[in-house]
């Protein structure tokens, strides 16, 4: 796991999206197992990467669209979207639900129900989930952003628990994941300007330091 960490406007987002293959490189490359990445089709990246975004969508559809969409050819599989919804956390939500998975989600649709912000965050892991077998490569840009600080701790624990095994890059500039990274790099202006664990940031008394410190002393 490593957790890329930066002010606003550092170049992170750009950074996952150009993993995801959303935007190609205007010079150098990206290398994937030793090729560039611009050598393999879309469909074969994607289909190995599983994403949760900070603008993550919230459609317009069903319980069953929303976490299905991860996975066009599981959509009619009840056993695979109902494990990703139990893995993300909302199963109890979705099965207190009088349609269960045909539920219409979003005020927009007739009988459609609306959730917390927490609880959209969870139909999107649900949806990213619906991959994993085949993910090599989990992408979290922001994905925390707009949660409150107990939300985001339990969608903590989600994220630990599926990112066994994988390759997992997280966009930050929260740094409560941070300390459990293998790998911390650091970024500013468009570039990696400090990488090592935690602890070796700490003590190296620069960036991270300065913004660990910084945002340690709001909880105090």
């Amino acid at each position: 796991m490593v957790v890329f960490v930066g002010e606003n406007g550092a170049g992170k987002t750009t950074l996952a999206k150009l993993l995801g293959r959303l935007y190609d490189p205007t010079s150098g490359s990206i290398a994937w197992n030793g090729k560039d990445l611009r050598s393999y089709s879309l469909a074969y990246v994607r289909s190995r990467i599983a994403v949760v975004m900070q603008d993550y969508a919230r459609f317009p559809s069903t319980v069953r669209e929303n976490v299905g969409f991860g996975d066009l050819l599981s959509l009619s599989d009840d056993t695979a979207i109902n494990a990703a919804i139990s893995e993300a956390g909302i199963a109890a939500k979705v099965n207190s639900l009088e349609q269960g998975l045909e539920t219409p989600l979003g005020k927009q649709l007739e009988d459609g129900i609306d959730l917390s912000g927490g609880q959209w965050q969870r139909i999107a892991i649900a949806r990213a989930l619906m991959r994993i077998d085949t993910a090599e490569v989990l992408i979290f840009d922001e994905p925390t952003a707009a949660l409150d600080p107990k939300t985001e701790h339990e969608i903590y624990s989600i994220f630990r628990q599926i990112a066994a095994g994988k390759t997992t890059i997280v966009i930050s500039h929260r740094l409560g994941l941070a300390k459990i990274a293998d790998r911390i790099a650091v970024m500013e202006n468009g570039k990696i300007v400090e990488i090592g664990t935690h602890d070796e940031l700490i003590a190296s008394n620069g960036i991270y330091c300065s913004m660990f410190t910084r945002q340690a002393s709001s909880y105090i």
